[in-house]
């Protein structure tokens, strides 16, 4: 409970809440998606569920991710909002290994949605998200070790349940 309360905080002092007319741009994910893919260096497949619902009256998306795959240990909820100030969007990220991360985005570029991760964040951080249609985007979690280049870690093709 600490860590939503944190994440609600987080969204909260980044939204302008009279201005959530960039939050529209984000309509795209609202719903339940499945996601398969896999992690590249190792071959092995990954599965998740991933869920988005508007929330703040529209001023914040909320999404949970939770891995389905057999042992899968990973689940987050994220909160992406849009600060008006600063004419970005933010995010943060608390997942189930006690992290929490910050995320920043000047929204979509062409197809793609690419969040970098904060200064704080290390290694560096992002993740692309890609529409490939209406229904399927994919999402590339992407890490920079060791100051080297962006290699991607996982990456997820996922459809639309509803």
């Amino acid at each position: 409970m600490r860590h939503i309360s944190l994440l609600l905080l987080l969204a909260a002092t980044s939204v302008n809440a009279t201005d959530t007319q960039p939050m529209r741009t984000l309509d795209y994910f609202q719903g339940s998606w499945r996601c398969e893919g896999v992690f590249p260096a190792s071959g092995r497949t990954i599965a998740s569920r991933m869920t988005y619902v508007a929330d703040l009256q529209g001023a914040a998306l909320v999404k949970h991710h939770d891995d389905t795959s057999p042992g899968a240990r990973y689940h987050a909820i994220e909160t992406w909002a849009y600060d008006a100030r600063a004419g970005r969007f933010n995010a943060a990220i608390v997942d189930s290994f006690g992290g929490v991360r910050r995320f920043g985005s000047d929204g979509f570029r062409q197809d793609t949605l690419t969040w970098e991760s904060a200064a704080e964040v290390a290694p560096a951080q992002r993740f692309a998200y890609t529409r490939l249609g209406p229904r399927r985007y994919r999402v590339d979690w992407q890490v920079a070790r060791n100051g080297k280049d962006f290699v991607v870690g996982d990456t997820l093709t996922c459809t639309r349940d509803t």
